[in-house]
């Protein structure tokens, strides 16, 4: 079965019991469930780390490149975590950057991420369910990769996927390269 890492950076691990008025009282482990079964379906399997260190998340996005997809909340790290940063642009699949509140919302520090410029998408403000979400998205996203290279419509095995080209549809997935966004000027 192909393999989805599920990453979580500071203070995730804590989710529940902190600040449940900002991120729900859903706890990691509910979500990392609820994940599981949200891709179970199209028969992939989840790697699941949370850690507080960068270091760690840094060797386990290293680690996963074996895995087809991603989807990483990388908390603060998302301000200034320029190593993790830096190993995700080299992950060789699509990934989702998920926060649990909107952190447009929130103070101005937050809202420029060093992260989110290279995700295949972001999703943000929808509690835990926004981590459903983002499995669905990943899941469509690599269904339409599997789609485009078996060929023209109509001549390979994912032709019945019925997927969208790049620029139709609901922008998931829309970027080119390996699981990062589209360049300035694309749409």
């Amino acid at each position: 079965m192909a393999e989805i890492l599920l990453l979580n950076g500071p203070n995730l691990g804590q989710l529940g019991t902190r600040r449940p008025e900002m991120y729900g009282t859903t706890t990691l482990a509910e979500i990392e469930r609820d994940v599981r079964k949200t891709v179970a379906e199209s028969g992939h399997t989840v790697r699941c780390l949370q850690d507080e260190s960068e270091a760690t998340l840094v060797r386990a996005v290293h680690a996963a490149a074996d895995c087809v997809g991603a989807i990483v909340n990388p908390g603060a790290l998302m301000i200034a975590g320029w190593s993790l940063r830096d190993a995700l642009e080299s992950f060789p699949g699509p990934w989702m950057e998920v926060h649990l509140s909107n952190v447009f919302a929130r103070e101005p520090f937050r809202h420029n991420s060093v992260i989110s410029p290279l995700a295949s998408g972001v999703l943000c403000g929808l509690g835990a369910y926004g981590y459903q979400l983002a499995a669905l998205g990943l899941v469509h996203r690599l269904a339409q990769d599997a789609a485009r290279s078996a060929g023209p419509a109509g001549s390979g095995p994912g032709a019945a996927v019925g997927a969208p080209g790049p620029g139709h549809g609901h922008g998931l997935g829309t970027g080119s390269g390996a699981g990062r966004a589209p360049g300035p000027g694309a749409t």
